[in-house]
C-alpha cells in the first residue's frame, strides 16, 4: 500500500492502522485525527488503501471540529449518567466549542458545575472511542427509546456508525478523538433553549454550551479573552452609548437612535464618496419582486428558506422581499439596449435587504434580518475583469484605511452545487488568483465555498485580539459568468454582434450596520472625530460662565460640528466623567480664565489637556480632521 505524506510516498502493509503510520512518518505527536483521501478517519481506523494522508492537532481548524465534537459526546456522557431520565438530540463543535441539545433535562446554570465535574471523572477515565457500523434495523433496536435519533435514522440512506465510550454509545459517523483523556480541561458556559431542528412547531430542548482545549493554559487564557470581548461587545456599546435597539416585535431589525444613525450615516457618506471617486452609479430598485425574478436568476431554489415571502391580501401572487440587489441590475442593465461603449457600467444599490436568518443565529448588528449594503454590480467584458478588480481593491484601501483594517484575502471556489460549466469556473478562478497574485496579495484557498454562481474573493480583517481565526468577515468581489446568461441581458459588441457581459458583484463594507458594529468592537467605542456622535462637549467651572460657553458653541455648531454643553448638571468633575463615559472625543472646559482670555482648554479623550486654546484655531483643526477622516493631532 503506498501512502503519500508531505509529498513523500512510502509503502505500509494494508490495513496498518493510521496512528501506525503516523508513527512511523514521524508526524507531530499531538495529532488527534487523520485524513485519507480527503476522508476524516479515526487515528485508529486501519488504512486499506493507497493515497495522501493528512494527520490534524487542535491547532487545525479540522483538529478543533473533531476534538469539540467528541467533547459534545462526553457532556452527553455526563448528562446521562447524572440525569437518566434524559433524551438525547444532537451534539455539533460550533464555531467556538460545542453544544448538546437535550430533551426531558431539568437543569438550568446552576447544574452545570455538577455536569462539569462529571465530565472531568469521565476525562479521568480516559475511555477509548470505540466506532461500530451497524445497518439500519440494528441502529432502531438500539435506540428505540429515543425518538429524535429515530427521526435521524429515518433521514439517513444506506447503513450507519455508533460510537462508544465506556457505557455510553451514540450515534454518529465520526471520526473523534482516540480517547476521553485527551481532553486537558472543559469548561461549560451557558444553558439556553432551542427547538429541535430549529422548528418553533417542534419540541424545546435544554441547549448547554461548552469549551474545551488539551491544557488549562488555553482555558485559563480562553477565558481571559471572554472577559475582554465583554467590554469589546458592540452590543453593550450600542446600549451604553445609546446608538442601537431591537425589539421582540421585529426580530433581528435594528432601530438606530439618534446617535447611532449619526453613526451610520457617516460610514454610508464614505462609502458613497468613493462610489463617485472611482465612477460607479447609484442606482435605485425595488423593494419586492414577484418569486418569477429569483426563479430567473436561480436564487430561488438555492435561497428561498433565507427569503421573506409577501403575499398581498385578496391575492394568489406570491412575491419576495428581496435578500440581494443582483436580479434587480440584470433587469435595468437590460431595459435597453447596451453597446460595449457603456462598459464597464457600475451599478451601486443601497436598497435595503431582508433575509430570515435563524432566530438563534442573530448577533447584533453583526447578523441581521434586516441589511443596508454598500452593494454594487459591474458589468464587463472579459477583457475588462481584470482592470476593475484591482480599482475595487483600490476603494477597499481606502475604506480601510481610517480604521486601519488591514485585509486577509481567501479565495472560495467552486462549490459542489453550481450553475455554469466547469470551463467558465476554470475560467473565473484563475482570473480572480491572478488579480490577487498581481497586487501581490497573500491569500488562503477556501475549497468549494464559493457562490452557487461563481468564485468569490472574500476579504477579513481582524477583530480586537488579532487572532486570525476570530477575523471579520466584511468585503466581497463575486465574479459571475451566469446572471446576464439567465436573464438575456445583452449587450452589442465592436463586431455588432449581441454579448453576454461578465457580472462582478462588490460590496466593500459589506452591509453598512455590520461594518459599525466592527468598528464599535474594534474601537471600543473610542470612535474617531468624525465618526463620533457627539464631536465635542462644552463644560463651564461656574454659572457666570455660561454666556460665553454657549458663545463658544455656537460657533462650533456654525462649524457643522457635532456638540453638546453640560453646565448645570453635578460637579465638575462628574460632568468631565460623564462625558468620559459617553466617549466624547474633546471636552471644552470654561472658566473664569478663559473667559477673561477669550479662548478655551481642550481635555482630549486620553486626560491630556491643552489651554489657552484659541477657539477659530480648535475649529479649524477639527474640521481639517473631518475632512480628511484622520486622527486629531495634539500640538
Amino acid at each position: 500500500m503506498k501512502i503519500v505524506y508531505n509529498g513523500k510516498e512510502t509503502e505500509f502493509k494494508e490495513g496498518e492502522k493510521a496512528i501506525e503510520i503516523a508513527r512511523e512518518l514521524k508526524a507531530p505527536k499531538d495529532i488527534i485525527v487523520a485524513e485519507i483521501n480527503g476522508k476524516l478517519i479515526d487515528l485508529s481506523a486501519e488504512v486499506k488503501e493507497d493515497g495522501e494522508i493528512k494527520f490534524f492537532t487542535f491547532n487545525d481548524k479540522t483538529g478543533k471540529k473533531v476534538f469539540w465534537h467528541s467533547s459534545a459526546h462526553i457532556l452527553a456522557t455526563a448528562v446521562k449518567r447524572l440525569y437518566p431520565e434524559a433524551v438525547l438530540g444532537i451534539g455539533p463543535a460550533i464555531e467556538e466549542g460545542f453544544y448538546y441539545d437535550i430533551y426531558n433535562l431539568k437543569a438550568g446554570d446552576n447544574n452545570l458545575e455538577e455536569i462539569e465535574k462529571e465530565m472531568e471523572k469521565i476525562i479521568k477515565e480516559k475511555l477509548h472511542f470505540e466506532r461500530k457500523d451497524i445497518s439500519k434495523d440494528e441502529a432502531r433496536e438500539l435506540l428505540k427509546n429515543n425518538k429524535f435519533k429515530l427521526e435521524i435514522i429515518e433521514g439517513v440512506n444506506g447503513n450507519l456508525s455508533i460510537y462508544k465510550n465506556g457505557e455510553f454509545y451514540d450515534l454518529c459517523r465520526g471520526p473523534h478523538i482516540p480517547s476521553t483523556g485527551y481532553l486537558g480541561a472543559v469548561k461549560l458556559l451557558k444553558v439556553s433553549g432551542a427547538y429541535w431542528k430549529g422548528d418553533s412547531k417542534r419540541e424545546v430542548m435544554t441547549r448547554i454550551y461548552g469549551i474545551s482545549f488539551p491544557s488549562k493554559k488555553e482555558l485559563e487564557d480562553y477565558l481571559k479573552l471572554v472577559e475582554e470581548r465583554k467590554e469589546h461587545d458592540h452590543k453593550k456599546i450600542g446600549k451604553d452609548l445609546d446608538l442601537f435597539e431591537f425589539s421582540e416585535l421585529s426580530p433581528g431589525s435594528p432601530f438606530f437612535t439618534a446617535k447611532g444613525t449619526i453613526i451610520y450615516n457617516e460610514l454610508l457618506k464614505l462609502a458613497k464618496e468613493l462610489d463617485k471617486k472611482y465612477e460607479y452609479t447609484e442606482i435605485i430598485t425595488p423593494l419586492i419582486a414577484k418569486i418569477d425574478l429569483w426563479k430567473i436568476s436561480g436564487h430561488f431554489d438555492k435561497y428561498r428558506e433565507n427569503m421573506f415571502k409577501v403575499t398581498p391580501f385578496e391575492s394568489d401572487e406570491e412575491y419576495g422581499l428581496k435578500p440581494m440587489n443582483c436580479p434587480f441590475s440584470a433587469l435595468l442593465f437590460k431595459s435597453k439596449t447596451r453597446s460595449y461603449r457603456d462598459l464597464p457600467m457600475r451599478l451601486a444599490d443601497y436598497g435595503f435587504l431582508h433575509r430570515y436568518e435563524l432566530e438563534g443565529t442573530l448577533d447584533g448588528l453583526l447578523r441581521t434580518r434586516l441589511m443596508e449594503q454598500n452593494d454594487s454590480h459591474v458589468y464587463v467584458t472579459e477583457e475588462q475583469i481584470e482592470s476593475e478588480i484591482l480599482r475595487m481593491f483600490d476603494i477597499m484601501d481606502e475604506t480601510y484605511k481610517p480604521f486601519n483594517l488591514k485585509p486577509i484575502m481567501k479565495l472560495a471556489t467552486r462549490p459542489e452545487k453550481r450553475i455554469g460549466d466547469d470551463a467558465l469556473w476554470d475560467k473565473a478562478e484563475s482570473i480572480l488568483k491572478d488579480t490577487l497574485e498581481k497586487r501581490g496579495y497573500k491569500y488562503e484557498v477556501k475549497e468549494g465555498d464559493g457562490a452557487f454562481y461563481g468564485p468569490k474573493i472574500d476579504i477579513y480583517v481582524l477583530d480586537f485580539s488579532g487572532r486570525v481565526e476570530d477575523a471579520y468577515a466584511v468585503s466581497t468581489i463575486q465574479l459571475d459568468f451566469n446572471l446576464a446568461v439567465r436573464f438575456e441581458a445583452k449587450y452589442v459588441g465592436n463586431d455588432n454582434k449581441e454579448h453576454f457581459p461578465i457580472v462582478i458583484h462588490r460590496s466593500i463594507m459589506g452591509t453598512i450596520g455590520r461594518f459599525m458594529g466592527i468598528i464599535l468592537e474594534n474601537s471600543k467605542g473610542d470612535l474617531p472625530v468624525w465618526l463620533s456622535p457627539i464631536q465635542v462637549k462644552v463644560l463651564t467651572i461656574t454659572e457666570r460662565n455660561n454666556k460665553y460657553a454657549e458663545e463658544t458653541v455656537k460657533k462650533l455648531k456654525e462649524s457643522s460640528i457635532r456638540v453638546e454643553s453640560d453646565m448645570e448638571n453635578g460637579t465638575l468633575d462628574y460632568r468631565i466623567r460623564k462625558a468620559q463615559l459617553e466617549k466624547v472625543p474633546f471636552v471644552i472646559v470654561i472658566g473664569d480664565k478663559e473667559e477673561e482670555k477669550k479662548t478655551i482648554a481642550v481635555r482630549n479623550r486620553k486626560g491630556k489637556t491643552r489651554y489657552n486654546v484659541d477657539v477659530s484655531e480648535f475649529i479649524s483643526d477639527i474640521l481639517n480632521n473631518i475632512k480628511n477622516r484622520t486622527e486629531y493631532e495634539e500640538k
